[in-house]
């Protein structure tokens, strides 16, 4: 189709798929015309699911298609390993048809720490960076912020979280050119001298830097309070902060369910569930490969599939360095 958008969608990972996937690959299609969609998975999982469609939706079906492989990228799966046995897996399969030039982005929910090894091996560096870092906005008190590492580098060492500060500047200053990007570096206290060695020796490396606008450490509950723009993190303290958000949010949600009348409640949460819905946030991006890869949450449903490829739609459409 001329000038259509092509997205790779890996249907194996995540713990929903690949039923998840074709939900939000059917969203999407509906959503954007100029989409096509590279369903990338087990021909004997995902054939029976065309089946399913109404008859209202079978004429999406013409911009879906089906790339069978024999291999899936398990949740439990190392990476060396998965990178070694696994080329066959959906999950491989979809970023090359990303290196190939098939399609402009690749759309997984899959084991995060495979993800970021394929998309290096197969989609490669840009010059000057070791390692691409899971990133996302999330909202705070005073606009979005965004995080990186958020759970594909569980323990970077201090160049590579220099680098994530880089990477995550130059994003988001491509992205909102009226905003001056704050950098904090994530630590339990904002004091000189806490912390392990580590973040206290990226905390001398961000600062030295003076093409930076770095603040030096910054606490979760001030990521929320929005005192930063951009806050660099290992991937198991971001992965962690951010479910631990996503947890509340629910939580609150539900109370308000719980303790107000139905109508009522329905007002609050609606422009609540707008801005803080975790699915309506799903599908983080790897920064630093030479093309665009999202991550969806594993435990993601149709809806929040959908999110994910909006995103990376949007981003896509930009053509910013990622």
């Amino acid at each position: 189709m001329s000038g259509s958008f092509i997205l790779a969608l890996d249907a194996m990972g995540g713990d929903q798929s690949p039923r998840a996937s074709f939900e939000g690959a059917l969203f999407a299609l509906a959503k954007y015309p100029r989409l096509s969609v590279l369903w990338v998975g087990s021909e004997m999982l995902l054939a029976p699911l065309f089946s399913t469609v109404p008859v209202c939706q079978q004429k999406l079906l013409q911009r879906l298609q089906l790339i069978p492989t024999s291999g899936v990228v398990e949740l439990h799966d190392e990476i060396a390993t998965a990178l070694r046995k696994k080329q066959d897996s959906s999950m491989f399969v979809a970023l090359q048809l990303v290196a190939e030039g098939k399609a402009r982005a690749c759309v997984s929910s899959g084991n995060s720490g495979v993800l970021m090894a394929m998309g290096r091996y197969v989609l490669k560096m840009r010059d000057g960076f070791d390692r691409p870092a899971l990133a996302n906005y999330i909202p705070t008190a005073k606009g979005d912020c965004l995080i990186l590492d958020m759970g594909a580098n569980l323990d970077p060492d201090a160049r590579q979280l220099y680098q994530f500060g880089v990477l995550g500047q130059e994003f988001h200053n491509n992205l909102d050119k009226n905003t001056e990007t704050v950098i904090g570096l994530l630590n339990i206290a904002r004091e000189s001298g806490k912390g392990n060695a580590n973040i206290q020796a990226a905390d001398k490396l961000l600062n030295a830097d003076p093409a930076l606008t770095y603040m030096g450490y910054i606490e979760p509950h001030e990521v929320f309070a929005g005192q930063a723009r951009l806050v660099v993190c290992d991937g198991y303290a971001g992965n962690i902060m951010i479910k631990t958000a996503e947890g509340v949010s629910r939580m609150m949600t539900q109370s308000v369910w719980q303790y107000l009348p139905s109508k009522q409640g329905e007002q609050l949460l609606q422009p609540w569930q707008l801005q803080f819905d975790p699915s309506r946030l799903n599908g983080a991006f790897l920064l630093g490969l030479q093309n665009l890869v999202i991550k969806s949450h594993s435990y993601a449903d149709g809806t929040a599939f959908r999110h994910a490829i909006d995103t990376a739609y949007t981003y896509a459409e930009l053509n910013l360095k990622y």
